[in-house]
């Protein structure tokens, strides 16, 4: 067995402290910058320029599932993970840099702040209602993320997993519930270098330990060959669902919650597509630790186990806990947004839609607060559900996401024949779809449920949408306007 706390020192510890007090020193600071009203907490007050986009652009590219769950994959899969899910991802990602994304600042109204905003928008009321699914099934995504953190704190500590995601579970909630999207911001781009620099680090550090890539490629091939072929050790069809689930990012809350905080289209362009290249290299060193792993703790007892054995062997003092506190970044930036969109979907498109509508604009953000807290709480709860590991949560949760909202979205932007009646039709019948596919029929003939649900709801919204086509109705949505 590994003993951690062997590998782990003082310096590292000092590393980790410092990062931690300098990320919630932000969060105490911008607490009055962000009380001032809603739009301040939750979207910044849209005055976000390029270098901080850049940040909150990696936010949302990494989080524990960049690390740790592609390192596992690339433990169990390969060179594979790369082919259909990293590449995939960086080229996905362009059309969000150059036209969703300066769409959705310059051209959506300012009223449109959360994701459900923008399904109501595109579509009626009642299909924005569903599109609530989307960041809850975000925040189960979350409780994987958090258990990340509390597993490798446990290896280096020796104190008991459910502690440790108890204490970092508690510090994400107080940072986001005071400090919004302004907090947010600003220790993004903190947290980006910190990333960037630690994935450099212990590329170089496999490259030393294996005296070039060479050696590498060598003792991957003999002891696993399958992992440099290309699908690995999963089926053509479960490498494709890893494409599908690349998408995600499309009907992820937060990409939306941050091209509404940008301060103009142009920078978003910018920031966004300089992060494509840097989001690719990021996650491809990731899978390459986990591919090296898998010959230097090959009887490791997890894949999650084995990675962090090779990163604390590679690094040096200190680039250990800088590496810890990449991790932990990552995993704060990703849950805390989470935690803030969903909270402010939950008030504002739930709450104070259906039940009261003559809600406050102070009621909003105090309730806002009031539910980050009530969900931090859930996911710590919740990360019993992933103790096994973070590799299957991505392709579960965003594979669902994609498969049931990416055509409405997308055809919200861009198909000038979307009907009200096409988009909520759509929506229906891929949440039933993907429920019977994958929890009653068990994803038959090996084909994911993501997959399956991506074609036939790509069928229904096409079809629903030319039979309830009126060209009177080109400019449809809940009355306010459309594309």
């Amino acid at each position: 067995m590994i003993d951690f706390k062997e590998l782990w020192g003082a310096l590292d510890w000092t590393v980790l402290a410092l990062y931690f007090l300098g990320v919630m020193s932000v969060g105490f600071i911008m607490h009055r910058k962000a009380s001032k009203n809603f739009k301040s907490f939750f979207v910044a007050s849209r005055r976000l320029t390029i270098p901080v986009l850049i940040g909150v652009a990696a936010a949302a590219w990494y989080d524990s599932w960049t690390i740790v769950g592609l390192g596992e994959l690339g433990s169990t899969l390969g060179i594979s993970i790369i082919l259909f899910y990293v590449i995939p991802s960086g080229i996905l990602r362009l059309p969000l840099a150059l036209w969703i994304g300066p769409i959705t600042r310059d051209k959506i109204p300012d009223y449109v702040v959360t994701l459900p905003d923008l399904i109501r928008y595109f579509y009626n009321k009642p299909a924005g209602i569903l599109a609530s699914i989307v960041p809850m099934a975000s925040i189960l995504y979350c409780c994987a993320l958090l258990f990340a953190v509390g597993e490798v704190l446990n290896l280096v500590s020796g104190v008991p997993i459910w502690a440790t995601m108890i204490v970092a579970g508690f510090a994400i909630i107080l940072y986001t519930a005071m400090a919004g999207m302004w907090g947010l911001a600003v220790t993004d781009l903190i947290q980006f270098m910190v990333m960037t620099v630690s994935a450099g680090a212990v590329l170089l550090g496999i490259y030393h330990h294996f005296n070039g890539v060479d050696a590498l490629y060598d003792a991957v091939a003999a002891s696993d060959p399958a992992k440099l072929s290309l699908v690995g050790n999963q089926t053509f069809a479960g490498a494709f669902g890893y494409v599908i689930s690349a998408a995600a990012l499309y009907v992820n809350a937060q990409s939306y919650q941050r091209f509404g905080a940008a301060k103009a289209g142009g920078d978003i362009k910018v920031a966004y597509s300089l992060m494509l290249v840097i989001g690719i290299a990021f996650s491809a060193v990731m899978v390459i630790t986990g591919m090296a792993s898998s010959v230097i703790h090959p009887d490791a007892a997890t894949a999650s186990e084995g990675f962090w054995a090779t990163v604390f062997e590679v690094l040096p003092a200190g680039a250990r806990g800088l590496f810890v506190a990449a991790l932990i970044a990552a995993v704060m930036s990703t849950v805390s947004a989470d935690m803030l969109i969903t909270g402010g979907i939950f008030v504002k498109d739930i709450y104070k839609d259906l039940f009261k509508p003559d809600l406050s604009d102070k009621g909003v953000l105090t309730g806002t607060r009031i539910m980050i807290v009530v969900i931090g709480i859930f996911i710590i709860a919740g990360t019993y559900l992933w103790r096994n590991g973070i590799g299957s949560a991505w392709s579960t949760i965003g594979g669902f996401q994609v498969a049931v909202f990416l055509i409405p979205i997308l055809g919200g932007f861009f198909f000038k024949r979307k009907t009200a009646a096409g988009g909520l039709i759509a929506i229906i019948a891929g949440v039933i779809f993907y429920s019977i596919w994958q929890f009653v029929l068990g994803a038959p003939y090996a084909i994911p449920s993501s997959v399956a649900t991506w074609i036939f709801g790509g069928v229904v919204y096409f079809a629903a949408c030319f039979a309830t086509y009126r060209k009177k109705d080109d400019r449809l949505t809940d009355g306010k306007g459309g594309l």
